[in-house]
């Protein structure tokens, strides 16, 4: 039963990190203050927007790599915020590489390459706040009974 609250707790871990990726790469990107503030309810209302597609968009592309990373990290209980962050902050380089099938290059751009990379850190960061401080529990992965290994 343990075993099921760990794959919620990781989806929600990675929902809540991609979301928390998705806010910031916006705020990096056009700033949280319109330029006319009259004009204050349209800019909220299409931020809103935008962070929902821009959310949908970073899920679809991390996923795959995300989920082994979550795998790896639950069956070897690594539990260090420092390798969700580094983790985080690789599957933002990689479309400045080129190596994500969904976007283009980004052509050497340091702006765009340095908000990619710190929205990556704050969604690794985000996850181990939610899922990844209690990596691998218990044994839960390891033994596959829900009680720990003996650890002679």
């Amino acid at each position: 039963m343990r075993a099921v609250g760990r794959i919620f707790a990781a989806l929600i871990g990675f929902i809540l990190a991609i979301s928390a990726a998705a806010l910031f790469m916006l705020a990096a990107s056009v700033g949280l203050t319109p330029t006319d503030p009259a004009d204050s309810v349209w800019f909220w209302g299409s931020f809103g927007v935008s962070a929902a597609m821009t959310a949908s968009y970073l899920g679809a592309m991390a996923l795959a790599p995300w989920a082994v990373v979550i795998l790896i990290t639950e069956v070897f209980r690594l539990r260090s915020a420092l390798v969700y962050l580094a983790v985080g902050g690789l599957l933002g380089v990689l479309p400045s590489l080129g190596l994500t099938p969904m976007m283009r290059p980004l052509d050497g751009d340091p702006r765009n390459i340095a908000i990619l990379v710190a929205a990556g850190i704050v969604g690794g960061f985000v996850y181990w706040l939610v899922a990844g401080r209690m990596a691998g529990v218990d044994g839960v992965f390891l033994t596959g009974t829900g009680r720990p290994r003996d650890e002679r």
